[in-house]
């Protein structure tokens, strides 16, 4: 009896519920991270560059050998003068020394006093060959050289006045001025102080030790003689030009004197008929053929 209760209370009670365990989801596997390979420490080469040898720059000096000294050019008469014969005054350390003196005007020793007044007269010379031209060539009153002086003194140049006045007026200051130049280059000490662009101011002292003829210093205003071989072309350039220019002059009075007219005149005509206006046309004589 025992046995069948127990049979139909098994029977009749629930099964006891099961308790699943519930599995959490299987994690994705990670891929594991590559490791970092460790930094390397920078390797410094040293890279040998070898410096390319530095480039000489011959800077070309002027040959000043061709105008000074005893390689100079030489400027003689062929068959008349040799080497031999060039005076020994002409040593080339003058500017345009060619050993050309063929009247031998520098024996008596005073050659240097002999080229300031060459220079001089050359700078006057390179200053009146344009002045004589262009007043001409712009037909200003009293522009033909050979009538300045009668305009002025006629008073056709529309001063009041008399022409005496005016002419004093016209050469007083230049006494005053050239006299004072003449007197300053030769004595520079007893020069009074100045300025000048570019140099600032300057005393007679500055002027000393200078050359003068070719002071330079402070009359030098670009430094177009900032060295010797810069001022010795210069010197040699001038002279050149100089003589030229006193050339010209005296065709200029030997002009004036044969054509009565300036040197403007003279080229104008010149160049509108070659062959009718020139030397030879204006000197020729009308000869009759006698029989």
């Amino acid at each position: 009896m025992a046995v069948t209760v127990n049979a139909l209370f098994k029977k009749s009670a629930p099964a006891p519920a099961k308790t699943v365990k519930k599995t959490a989801p299987a994690k994705k596997a990670v891929p594991a991270k590559k490791p970092t390979p460790a930094k390397k420490a920078p390797v410094t080469v040293k890279k040998t560059v070898k410096k390319a040898a530095p480039v000489k720059t011959t800077v070309k000096t002027a040959d000043l050998s061709k105008w000074y000294g005893p390689q100079r050019k030489l400027y003689l008469p062929s068959g008349l003068l040799t080497t031999a014969d060039i005076p020994s005054y002409l040593d080339g350390k003058l500017a345009g020394d060619y050993g050309f003196d063929p009247l031998g005007l520098g024996a008596d020793g005073a050659i240097k006093q002999y080229r300031v007044a060459e220079v001089i007269h050359a700078r006057w010379a390179m200053l009146a060959v344009p002045g004589i031209v262009i007043p001409e060539a712009l037909n200003i009153a009293g522009g033909d050289w050979r009538e300045t002086g009668k305009v002025f003194l006629e008073g056709s140049t529309g001063r009041f006045g008399p022409a005496e006045l005016w002419l004093g007026i016209a050469v007083a200051p230049l006494i005053v001025l050239m006299g004072g130049a003449e007197k300053f280059r030769s004595d520079p000490a007893s020069a009074p102080s100045g300025f000048v662009p570019f140099k600032g101011s300057f005393t007679g002292k500055d002027f000393a030790k200078l050359d003068p003829i070719n002071p330079g210093g402070p009359l030098d205003f670009y430094n177009v003689a900032a060295t010797p071989q810069d001022l010795e072309i210069l010197k040699v350039k001038e002279i050149k030009n100089g003589r030229l220019a006193m050339i010209a002059m005296l065709g200029v009075f030997v002009q004036g004197a044969t054509t009565g007219e300036g040197p403007a005149a003279n080229w104008g005509k010149h160049v509108a008929d070659p062959f009718g206006y020139n030397f030879v046309t204006l000197n020729a004589v009308d000869r009759t053929p006698v029989l």
